[in-house]
């Protein structure tokens, strides 16, 4: 394993274990059952119905339980515990780069009695995958950390009986998080929508900006600080942090008075392999694959205006659930209108014939 494999495999360890299971408000999409619902209704049009289930019932009944499929990307094997939790097949390999999130995906399948999951560790930029074994691959919000797509993407269609699917629940938008200055713009205007109490930040997102420094040590802090000094955004990053140590300080919460993007710099920084090629899914699964279904399901306002705010829109509160549901209304606006195309998707794709 490489450096920036090492690098990628540490961070998702920690990041799995920190946050598996919890509903810590610092991801939009633990904003509760309203973003699920919403997500669910652009993809199955049906809010009860996720996209597991859609699939399962869509594209294979009758077919249930496959004889074996394959999870790449698996990380902490949510994923594989829920198919198997449906009955869903005989026997899943599941593969993720990281030996930390493998180790947990293998200890949780093992307190449900899980025998039929095999977890590996290994670079999938490298993958070497059994010819047409499989009924189906699922890859769930990993196929944007992958760089090395072609190679992929020729091994799942090699990997794949000839009945077979691909079936893929992904962040497709711009590389690193680049967006555009219109959605930045329009995701910041929808933050200046919601009153004070919504736009608190959880507590791990300011105990997450006071302890990174030394939890990663000076050299990582030296480089961070070149990188701000270069993007020119070390006055925004000061000041970001003494906010939070005075927030600390009086025993306040934090509020979030901007969205801030993040620089190429900044992802790299956190994860190397985050987004790397995302804005290419697409083109290249249709180089190896035919798109029998691609359905957009939105994210673009909704993923970065809510990080570290999500756990605020609790579903016991009748107005957080309105606001929430304004913010919801906003985004698909523009989604329909064609402004914006949608930053996720939900795609199933038959390998093509050579």
């Amino acid at each position: 394993m490489n450096d920036e494999a090492e690098i990628v495999s540490e961070y998702w360890a920690k990041r799995v274990k920190e946050y598996s299971g919890k509903n810590t408000g610092l991801f939009w999409w633990d904003a509760g059952p309203d973003i699920f619902a919403y997500r669910n209704q652009r993809i199955s049009g049906n809010p009860a119905s996720d996209w597991v289930d859609y699939t399962l019932k869509k594209y294979f009944a009758g077919r249930l339980p496959l004889a074996r499929c394959l999870s790449l990307g698996c990380g902490g094997g949510r994923l594989e515990r829920q198919l198997a939790k449906l009955e869903t097949f005989q026997q899943c390999d599941a593969y993720d780069v990281s030996e930390g999130v493998i180790q947990q995906a293998k200890e949780a399948a093992l307190v449900k009695g899980l025998h039929h999951i095999s977890y590996y560790v290994t670079d999938i930029n490298t993958i070497s995958l059994p010819e047409g074994v499989y009924d189906a691959v699922w890859i769930a919000m990993a196929m944007h950390h992958f760089q090395n797509l072609e190679h992929v993407c020729e091994q799942i269609k090699r990997s794949l009986k000839p009945d077979g699917l691909l079936i893929l629940e992904e962040y497709v938008g711009p590389n690193r998080f680049q967006f555009s200055a219109r959605q930045k713009e329009v995701t910041n205007l929808c933050l200046a929508l919601l009153p004070s109490r919504y736009r608190k930040k959880a507590v791990q997102a300011m105990q997450r900006e006071l302890h990174a420094p030394t939890e990663k040590g000076l050299k990582w802090f030296i480089r961070r600080l070149i990188d701000k000094v270069q993007d020119g955004s070390l006055r925004r990053a000061v000041q970001r942090r003494l906010n939070a140590y005075q927030a600390r300080r009086k025993g306040q919460t934090l509020e979030k008075h901007i969205v801030n993007f993040p620089t190429v710099r900044d992802v790299i920084a956190a994860d190397p392999s985050e987004s790397i090629r995302s804005e290419e899914i697409l083109q290249v699964v249709g180089r190896y694959f035919e798109v029998v279904e691609n359905k957009g399901w939105g994210g673009n306002i909704l993923q970065f205006l809510l990080a570290d705010i999500a756990g605020n829109f609790s579903e016991q509160d009748p107005h957080a659930r309105n606001f929430l549901q304004m913010l919801i209304r906003i985004e698909e606006a523009f989604l329909t209108s064609g402004e914006f195309q949608s930053d996720f998707a939900y795609i199933v794709a038959r390998p093509l014939k050579d």
